[in-house]
């Protein structure tokens, strides 16, 4: 084994979003025998950066669905953002059906500044639709978009498109299962932009030529590693990409299950540890 990347979210993260100190106890073994580690997620860089620097990791850095690539020294392997007409139509068609979404560069999320508003009215539209949501569990959804480290909010994101900024994705979040169907759909035939899924409540818009398994294929081109030397993590539909291209793939417990029909492995759950526990098991 020469490279473990894991994802974040529903992966390496706990339910809450929160580090788990054996995950990242775990990747500090492997690197201290000589392994490269890296983090593929959704999240942008800055973001990323700023979580592993808390937790004491240094790795390559895989962000935004693989729209940009970092080396652990910060240095930018690859960049691939949306051409900006196709964000302002994304944007108006999303304003117009009152979703709350995101834009994200590698280091900064652009959020509407009346977030806390969208996402409450987005939640009381759909009290129908919801299951397992308290007022007290949005709270705490919105709250995670409100705290980002790089969140950046916006009263007009056509002054924020006027900038010379690559943009890697746009992620769209909505609790109404109608809405989020329909969201889905559209996006899935849209020309110019590829839609993926990395959560239940969520899609993301990246460059067709963006995705984690081509990512993963420039990082260990720079790297000089086969992709055959290595172990992958995940547990959405936004991993498969990445997990079909390695030799040692692992399925979280709590991942989809079109993500477990794909992976060589099946871990443990996330709040189980599950990436320590297969890296101790396949490693020792």
């Amino acid at each position: 084994m020469k490279l473990i990347v894991s994802d974040l979210d529903g992966t390496f993260l706990d339910s809450n979003h929160e580090v788990i100190e054996e995950n990242v106890a775990a990747l500090k073994a492997a690197q201290s025998k000589g392994m490269e580690i890296a983090i593929a997620t959704g999240r942008n860089y800055g973001n990323v950066l700023a979580l592993c620097q808390r937790a004491g990791l240094k790795p390559h850095v895989i962000s935004n669905n693989g729209a940009f690539v970092y080396d652990k020294n910060g240095n930018q392997i690859k960049a691939i953002g949306l051409d900006k007409d196709h964000v302002k139509e994304a944007l108006d068609w999303l304003n117009y059906r009152k979703y709350f979404y995101t834009l994200c560069t590698d280091h900064f999320v652009y959020i509407p500044a009346n977030a806390h508003t969208i996402l409450t009215r987005d939640y009381e539209n759909a009290i129908n639709h919801v299951k397992k949501m308290t007022p007290e569990k949005l709270k705490e959804g919105i709250d995670i978009f409100l705290t980002l480290d790089s969140a950046v909010f916006v009263n007009n994101f056509n002054e924020v498109l006027e900038q010379d900024f690559v943009f890697g994705n746009i992620s769209a979040i909505t609790l109404d299962g109608d809405k989020l169907r329909h969201g889905r759909e559209y996006f899935s035939n849209y020309a110019g932009m590829s839609m993926t899924i990395a959560g239940k409540d969520i899609f993301e818009m990246i460059h067709p030529s963006a995705s984690k398994g081509n990512a993963l294929e420039a990082l260990t081109a720079h790297l000089d590693i086969s992709l055959d030397h290595v172990m992958a993590f995940g547990d959405n539909y936004n991993d498969i990409s990445m997990l079909q291209r390695v030799g040692f793939s692992v399925a979280v417990e709590n991942a989809e299950d079109d993500v477990k029909k794909i992976c060589k492995y099946v871990s443990l759950s996330n709040d189980d540890k599950g990436v320590a526990y297969m890296i101790h098991k396949l490693l020792g």
